[in-house]
């Protein structure tokens, strides 16, 4: 069995010869280990791609990531200024100071001025040939903010968790389907070049950010449209959101989506929560476990969590979040031998 259809079985709840591991994305990680940066990378003559597959190679991950600096352009092309030579892309400044500042942006305009900036085809050489290196060996997952965290992106988190509690709340959506037609379409040239799993993380709606009813009303809808929209191109949807978000799975697998990425919950609760309609995804600590403790601890903590899932079906072991560059090899290859030996 490929890595590729272990992880499509698991997905679709059939039966696998054991569970599979995966890290959420890994490209900063990666980079930081051979020194360089998101521009540095990409910048390789292959755009990176020879490197990141033989990393993920090493590490034992059966998903490997492309695609997670495509949707900075979307700021520069709107005005805000971005700073790409960083191990991790840093906003110097954001495109809206209001949310009625949108409405001086045609959302078809950003797009196409998205699609000729240096660092967004650079991605999609990178896709290209990462999936011509890997084949069917193993799944491509790629994708970069969610809408309702590309929309906090525009204005600034912390002003746009104001607006969500003070604001109007027509203009908090308008700024969110704004941001959903340009996730859409980065993710339909993602998916044109080798992506079969879409991955959207939405770290601004982490239940220790905003209340499950903000979910419902604002988070959910733009993402739902975003995955009934790329369906035809790629069926498989993963979202990530960090924190706790135990109030959140039912939800989340009644909505459709392939696969949840959580964090800090209980992960057999979850699964009785899910009851069958979604894989999960996760969930060791990158700071309190991958970090911070030694191979053979990481290994003991990966190996019960995979015999606790075990009789449930559609899990795949990740770590909780991004990889930080702190992290050693050892950990994330223990995680990998613990599913292997489940």
């Amino acid at each position: 069995m490929t890595s590729k259809e272990r992880v499509l079985k698991t997905l679709h709840f059939e039966k696998t010869d054991r569970a599979p591991f995966a890290v959420l994305n890994g490209q900063m990680w990666i980079a930081a280990r051979h020194g360089l940066t998101m521009a540095s990378l990409l910048d390789l003559p292959d755009a990176g791609a020879e490197l990141l597959v033989g990393d993920y190679r090493e590490i034992g991950t059966e998903i490997m990531t492309s695609g997670c600096a495509a949707a900075w352009p979307m700021m520069e092309v709107m005005g805000g200024r971005v700073e790409m030579n960083v191990l991790s892309a840093e906003i110097l400044s954001r495109p809206l100071t209001s949310l009625e500042d949108i409405d001086n942006f045609d959302v078809g305009k950003v797009i196409a001025d998205m699609r000729q900036e240096h660092f967004y085809q650079r991605t999609l050489v990178q896709m290209r040939e990462m999936r011509r290196l890997v084949g069917d060996e193993c799944m491509i997952g790629g994708g970069f903010f969610g809408p309702f965290t590309m929309a906090a992106q525009m204005l600034g988190v912390e002003d746009f968790m104001v607006e969500l509690l003070t604001g109007e709340m027509e203009d908090v959506k308008k700024v969110i389907d704004f941001a959903a037609e340009i996730v859409i379409a980065y993710l339909e040239d993602l998916t044109d070049n080798g992506l079969d799993l879409i991955t959207v993380p939405e770290p601004a709606a982490s239940g220790d950010l905003i209340r499950p009813a903000d979910f419902e009303n604002f988070v959910l809808p733009a993402d739902v449209k975003v995955m009934e929209r790329l369906a035809p191109k790629c069926r498989n949807y993963l979202i990530h959101i960090c924190g706790k978000t135990d109030k959140l799975v039912a939800t989340v697998a009644g909505a459709g989506m392939s696969v949840f990425s959580v964090d800090s919950i209980n992960m057999v609760r979850a699964q009785l929560d899910s009851a069958g309609r979604c894989a999960l995804f996760g969930n060791l600590s990158p700071a309190h476990i991958l970090a911070a403790k030694s191979a053979e601890e990481v290994y003991a903590i990966s190996k019960s969590l995979c015999e606790s899932m075990k009789p449930y079906g559609g899990f795949i072991l990740a770590p909780g979040c991004d990889l930080a560059p702190n992290i050693p090899l050892e950990n994330l290859q223990a995680m990998a031998r613990a599913a292997r030996e489940s």
